[in-house]
């Protein structure tokens, strides 16, 4: 059987310009990021984007607004187009839920933000908690983490994503909301601001949990 790590990146290679055009400006994004500038501390406060894609809209309108952006995703065309797309940033091709990514990553300080839009839902579930807890690890005390998870259990595989071509395969798993509420109080952080979102792309299926995390105790980066 394929890694699905791997099918998501062969299918995001292959889909990048498809699912996000260089001046998209979706809706929830711009919103989502519109919170964060509200309650950050003055730039050049120090944010990680993990799942960043092509870095359109949110990597680039922080960096815009003056902020240092760390950007990580598995594929290697979005992470060009970041490049291009937000030169103030930096961007690194890695698996994000790699126990190791701070050896690929290098960073002097913890992060005062991490971003993570749709980014643990595509990876496996075994390794969701895990991450999250390297995430608190990551964060500041007082910082903060946004987040859209799943909201009910579920996995699947499917071909021609965003009527795209037949042969490009896409990958998800997620658990449910409780568990993903769970799984942050567990890495140190209260919950903010907890809201459903409609799924943008088809508003007839289950879309997502929006989550703004906000840093309360210290916890040990997990292997």
């Amino acid at each position: 059987m394929e890694d699905p790590k791997e099918t998501v990146r062969a299918g995001y290679d292959a889909l990048s310009l498809l699912y996000r055009q260089d001046n998209d400006e979706p809706v929830h994004h711009k919103a989502w990021t519109s919170q964060l500038l509200e309650i950050l501390p003055a730039p050049p406060a120090h944010i990680l984007d993990l799942g960043c894609g092509c870095g359109v809209p949110v990597a680039r309108d922080l960096a815009r607004a003056g902020y240092l952006i760390t950007g990580v995703d598995i594929s290697g065309v979005q992470i060009d187009r970041a490049k291009k797309l937000v030169p103030q940033g930096t961007f690194y091709q890695a698996d994000v839920a790699n126990p190791h990514l701070t050896d690929i990553v290098p960073t002097s300080s913890q992060f005062d933000a991490i971003i993570g839009l749709y980014v643990l839902i595509h990876i496996p579930v075994a390794e969701q908690a895990a991450l999250m807890q390297r995430m608190g690890a990551w964060v500041k005390n007082g910082g903060y983490c946004i987040l859209t998870v799943g909201i009910s259990p579920w996995t699947a595989e499917i071909r021609g994503w965003l009527g795209g071509d037949e042969k490009v395969k896409m990958w998800w798993s997620q658990t449910s909301a409780e568990e993903y509420r769970r799984w942050a109080r567990d890495a140190g952080f209260e919950i903010v601001r907890d809201e459903e979102v409609k799924n943008y792309r088809d508003p007839d299926i289950e879309g997502h949990q929006f989550l703004l995390l906000r840093k309360t105790q210290s916890v040990a980066e997990q292997p």
